[in-house]
């Protein structure tokens, strides 16, 4: 069953990679478009031992790289690094909360956006403050409202799953 689940959220991942480059693409909001694929990576992250996270966020990492980037590896390393560390450090008893969820969505994309600013400088170019402080704002804020619905949504699903399954108890 623990395979299937990961599964799902691989196709998950997939199906927020082609809505991103699809839709989302054309939605700037300060010359910045919101990274939903990234958004999921963390949500996930939560949930998931170190290992099928680090594979989740190499398989965002590539669909990135092969997307949008120039130099093919950055986001690979960078979004499976981040899945590591949020598997990892997160306690998954204590991070069920709404709230919580989006304040770690909204930390770690501000994180991951100053560490690939500083691989790109490295890499290719510097980018201006302007542009980095709009990607942290925007990218975070985007972040932390999508994983505060996210969340409520399924809660509100496996709310309704227990009532439906106890009126049929009670049948």
């Amino acid at each position: 069953m623990s395979k299937v689940k990961n599964l799902s959220k691989f196709l998950w991942i997939y199906i927020a990679f082609l809505l991103q480059s699809i839709f989302l693409e054309n939605l700037k909001i300060f010359s910045c478009s919101p990274d939903l694929v990234l958004t999921l990576v963390i949500i996930f992250s939560v949930s998931l031992d170190f290992i099928p996270a680090v594979f989740l966020g190499a398989l965002a990492g590539v669909l990135i790289d092969v997307m949008y980037e120039s130099v093919f590896g950055i986001n690979l390393l960078i979004y499976m690094f981040f899945a590591l560390l949020i598997s990892i450090a997160v306690d998954r008893k204590n991070s069920n909360s709404p709230l919580i969820m989006s304040w770690i969505s909204f930390v770690s994309v501000a994180a991951l956006e100053i560490v690939l600013a500083a691989l790109r400088s490295v890499i290719i170019a510097p980018e201006k403050i302007s542009v980095l402080c709009a990607n942290i704002f925007v990218k975070g804020i985007f972040a932390a409202v999508f994983t505060l619905l996210f969340v409520l949504i399924k809660e509100y699903i496996t709310k309704r799953r227990k009532k439906d399954s106890q009126k049929e108890a009670t049948l």
